[in-house]
């Protein structure tokens, strides 16, 4: 459903599996999943997109969206360039707080036949930026590295986290100094190798709990060889254990 008007909501909903290609918008976009999961990549990195959580993409950032898990349901909001400078100059995922939530549900229930609707959802879209631009900032994005060998061993762990070869293997795979390979993945993503691989291992863990697996088989799955490590790294990183991330 898409709204006319300064503020451009769009409210839908897909049984199948949604597959969009690169493209990009004039305008900032929010958006969010009431259910399913999506992921969505950029040229610099990929994250996914679970209920509960709101995306972002600045300005004429090119994005897709590759793969989605289960029917999925949710809305989009295209955001004024004059209100997007108060967001990130890059893509993020916030966590949806109760007052943040409470704009959204406002925003999307709004009776579109009521008069003064656009400059209601203004006033409520103004808000909403200012709430999520002084938010904390938890995200699920995994940065991904442009040079073209280390993203070749970053995709690949990014499909299967638990691979288990070392640094070293992978300097040794790629024809690349372990030096190098250091220097340079943490100047093109902003993490430590290690780092990283613990937030990939994190991310597609987030994926298979949205398709309902088990704690024990989705710490195992992801690279991990103790549960308790697992249900430990995951609360440090986003504020819930495995269990309960869905439920808020």
């Amino acid at each position: 459903m898409a709204v006319d008007g300064p503020v451009k909501l769009w409210i839908s909903a897909y049984e199948a599996p949604r597959v969009t290609g690169y493209h990009a918008h004039e305008d900032g976009q929010l958006f969010a999943l009431r259910e399913g999961l999506q992921v969505i990549e950029t040229p610099s990195g990929r994250w996914v997109q679970p209920p509960g959580w709101i995306g972002w993409i600045a300005p004429r950032c090119a994005h897709a969206a590759p793969q989605s898990f289960g029917p999925t349901a949710g809305w989009s909001l295209h955001v004024d360039a004059r209100l997007a400078g108060l967001l990130p100059d890059g893509p993020h995922v916030f966590a949806a707080t109760p007052l943040v939530q409470g704009l959204v549900d406002r925003l999307t229930s709004l009776d579109a036949s009521a008069g003064s609707l656009d400059a209601r959802r203004a006033r409520l879209v103004g808000v909403l930026v200012d709430e999520l631009a002084v938010g904390e900032r938890p995200s699920l994005h995994l940065p991904m590295p442009q040079d073209k060998r280390l993203a070749t061993m970053a995709a690949a762990l990014a499909d299967d986290p638990s691979l288990p070869d070392t640094i070293d293997d992978w300097a040794d795979r790629i024809g690349m100094a372990r030096r190098t390979l250091t220097r340079r993945f943490a100047a093109e993503t902003g993490l430590s190798f290690a780092q990283w691989r613990q937030q990939a291992r994190l991310l597609k863990a987030v994926e298979l709990l949205s398709l309902k697996e088990p704690v024990t088989a989705v710490a195992l799955t992801v690279g991990y060889t103790s549960v308790s490590a697992f249900i430990e790294a995951f609360r440090k990183h986003f504020g819930r254990t495995p269990s309960r991330f869905f439920e808020a």
